[in-house]
């Protein structure tokens, strides 16, 4: 009997430690699933949206990898991106505001000629008007793989606002001619001009033999738009405009005129007085909600509305309003965000 017992002892041992390799063989053998690959195209580092939209994938513990690549303000880098993009098909297209979107993906009815990466589903974020830039022709069913969020409250939104900050009867506004988003908004700022009874004192940028906005007559424009007695000077979503901002600033500043900005970086990096907007950080947030969407359940862009936050907020920048002696009303103080409160 004791032999035999020992025998069974030794088979059962054999048997349980065969057994047990081969679970984990099985175990260890079953590999993960490949973690998805976003490749996020930025303008001009990774801002606050961008940093909205990573935080909120690392928040979810989604398997992802996020391949970022910064274009530096230089255009010619985005043909880079795409032939990086063609060569290693990621999951999934990110892109950060109005020219890199339009460079990467083409328009709604260019979007399938050559040199786009029209072909991978895309989520863009910091597109101020995607129907009037072309990129979609509405917002919702919108017939491309394609799907964002925007961050410009509409106009009227900005000009009711601008308007409880400072009653304006004269509004100054410089644009760019050759920029869809500049003009669009030029057009509709004109119409409200009559609705909401004030004048507007549009200066379009001059344009060079080269095709290109003489940045050299900006601070020029300035001086005419003050000259017509100009109550506020409204700068709109252009990227031109906003990479010259600071002739704008320093000249405006010069004769005590303040400058109301569709975007929150013209405040808290420059100096303009205010803004009205949906915070960046909560654009990048939503971006990656739809992205995460995408990847999860494979929902087609397509079928995912494109949205804007549901509440704005003033920024003011604290240091000018001391200088030009204009403060945010009562009135709003629960939905200002004051910076630049210390005297540098």
């Amino acid at each position: 009997m004791k032999d035999i017992s020992v025998k069974n002892y030794s088979k059962i041992k054999i048997l349980f430690i065969t057994l047990f390799s081969c679970f984990s063989f099985v175990k260890t053998s079953v590999a993960l699933p490949a973690p998805s690959r976003i490749y996020l195209a930025l303008w001009d580092g990774c801002e606050d949206a961008c940093r909205g939209f990573t935080d909120y994938f690392q928040t979810e513990h989604m398997n992802a990898i996020i391949i970022k690549r910064d274009a530096k303000k230089d255009v010619n880098k985005i043909p880079q991106f795409i032939e990086e993009i063609n060569q290693t098909k990621p999951d999934l297209l990110v892109t950060w505001g109005t020219m890199v979107t339009l460079k990467m993906v083409g328009t709604e009815q260019n979007a399938m000629s050559e040199g786009y990466a029209s072909f991978i589903p895309t989520v863009f974020m910091v597109v101020s008007q995607p129907v009037e830039s072309g990129l979609v022709s509405t917002f919702v069913a919108q017939g491309r793989n394609i799907t964002g969020v925007s961050q410009m409250p509409s106009i009227s939104e900005q000009l009711s606002s601008a308007r409880t900050v400072l009653p304006f009867r004269k509004l100054g506004l410089i644009y760019n001619p050759l920029e869809t988003n500049s003009v669009s908004v030029m057009e509709k700022i004109k119409k409200y001009s009559s609705i909401m009874n004030f004048e507007l004192i549009e200066r379009p940028i001059p344009i060079t033999s080269q095709k290109k906005p003489d940045s050299s007559s900006l601070a020029g424009l300035v001086l005419d738009i003050i000259d017509h007695k100009a109550d506020l000077i409204y700068l709109p979503p252009d990227a031109f405009v906003n990479a010259n901002r600071e002739i704008i600033y320093q000249t405006a500043a010069s004769v005590g005129t303040p400058i109301f900005s569709a975007s929150e970086g013209a405040v808290k990096s420059g100096n303009a007085l205010f803004s009205y907007i949906y915070r960046y950080y909560t654009v990048g947030q939503m971006a990656a909600k739809k992205a995460i969407t995408m990847l999860k359940t494979g929902t087609p862009a397509y079928e995912i509305p494109i949205e804007t936050p549901h509440r704005g907020i003033f920024v003011f920048n604290m240091q000018v309003a001391n200088k030009l002696d204009i403060y945010p009303p009562l009135s709003i103080i629960p939905i200002v965000d004051m910076i630049n409160t210390e005297e540098k």
